[in-house]
């Protein structure tokens, strides 16, 4: 039997059993640790380090990419229709 490569092994942060890859996983990736299923996120890839993942990111999926030129387009757009109503400041915080 081939020995499992250290390089791509990583300790679970709750239980601290082994976790080894095929391959390199992905920043950000969750992994569920197969010993005691709980949620790991890779936080470094050389080497395989986890850390604990926000709320948000669990279950999430992938994080959506945003078009930036669209994003500010659409805010130019509400602009021009007098969707924001700013008040003058008074001086007071």
């Amino acid at each position: 039997m081939p020995e499992k490569d250290p390089t791509l092994m990583a300790r679970c942060l709750e239980c601290d059993s082994r976790i080894y890859f095929e391959r390199k996983p992905d920043l950000g990736e969750i992994i569920v640790c197969p010993e005691c299923e709980t949620s790991l996120e890779v936080v470094r890839t050389a080497p395989i380090k986890f850390g604990w993942p926000d709320e948000s990111s669990l279950g999430a999926g992938p994080v959506p990419r945003v078009d930036l030129d669209e994003f500010f387009s659409n805010l130019d757009d509400e602009d021009a229709g007098g969707g924001f109503d700013y008040e003058e400041d008074d001086g007071r915080y």
